[in-house]
């Protein structure tokens, strides 16, 4: 891309277009109107910046700017112009103000990073999540996260762009379920890969989805349970108990991840968290100097614990 040369004008909002290139799909209604409100009072302090394309203007940042202008009916707007940039060079440009922001939804954002992975594929260069990272500016976490979404059924990604449509307060489905299930997903295929024998990767993503949106999973949080079953090796359980709970919990309508948590794992980690809590107290007690005089309820505490001490190694 040439050299930019950046001008500042007063636009008409009807010579300028929205940006195809711009991830932000998603202009809820009351934010607009917030927005509007401050648009009325004090007027577009920001300017809008756009290249210019034949006759018309596109927007490279501001959006909402502008489309609060055409709704007050403003005639002009302040816009910075500069010249025309490639696609791959709008895209990315499209992620630098991102990055400076972070106000696109997760969907939208992975639609566009697709977008470059594409321009990136047809110039010959690297698209793999560091490299994607590394030309956007996006960390390399959130690349991973956004790959992930781009591999949902076309139905759920239509779902997350109708449901971040509504004000954020009265959205029930968004992209952190999907990447907390696709977090479970990855432990199981990592360290219980038998249960994907029995069943499929479509299957578990549904019924993980059908759980949440029943109520049987209560909060996204709750399949972060689903790795440590996976991982019941690690705890001390033999992984022939897990994998019959983690297909169970895949084809049974009703039965949760707390349920198969439970069934599982749940006692092998409350040993270990004990375990550990235990060696803590021990080497806090190894620190007393044993010729000085204990606090009351201190010495209370001992004895009580000596005397659960006592009876469970008696057994």
């Amino acid at each position: 891309m040439a050299q930019a040369v950046s001008t500042l004008q007063q636009i008409s909002p009807d010579k300028i277009r929205s940006n195809p290139d711009n991830p932000r799909l998603v202009f809820r209604e009351d934010e607009m109107r917030e927005l509007m409100d401050s648009i009325s009072e004090v007027g577009i302090k920001v300017p809008v910046s756009l290249y210019e394309d034949g006759q018309k203007f596109v927007l490279i940042d501001g959006e909402r700017r502008w489309r609060c202008a055409k709704r007050l009916n403003l005639r002009y707007i302040p816009a910075i112009t500069q010249p025309k940039p490639t696609k791959l060079e709008n895209l990315l440009m499209m992620f630098n103000i991102h990055n400076v922001r972070v106000d696109w939804d997760p969907m939208p954002m992975a639609l566009k990073l697709q977008e470059v992975r594409i321009l990136l594929e047809k110039e010959g260069k690297l698209t793999n999540p560091q490299a994607l990272s590394a030309v956007t500016g996006v960390p390399l976490a959130s690349v991973r996260r956004a790959l992930d979404l781009l591999d949902l059924p076309k139905k759920y990604q239509h779902l997350l762009l109708k449901e971040a449509a509504k004000p954020r307060a009265e959205q029930r489905v968004k992209a952190d379920l999907f990447i907390e299930i696709y977090k479970s997903l990855h432990a199981v295929e990592r360290h219980a890969p038998e249960v994907l024998t029995a069943v499929s990767k479509p299957q578990y993503i549904d019924s993980m989805v059908q759980k949440y949106m029943d109520g049987v999973i209560e909060n996204v949080v709750a399949y972060r349970e689903v790795s440590k079953i996976a991982r019941a090796e690690l705890a001390g359980v033999e992984k022939r108990e897990a994998v019959p709970a983690l297909v169970k919990l895949v084809k049974t309508k009703n039965y949760s991840i707390k349920n198969a948590y439970q069934d599982t794992v749940q006692a092998a980690y409350e040993q270990r968290d004990l375990v550990t809590r235990l060696q803590g107290v021990a080497d806090k007690l190894a620190a007393f100097n044993p010729d000085v005089q204990l606090p009351t309820e201190m010495r209370d505490a001992l004895k009580r614990l000596r005397s659960e001490i006592d009876r469970l190694l008696r057994r």
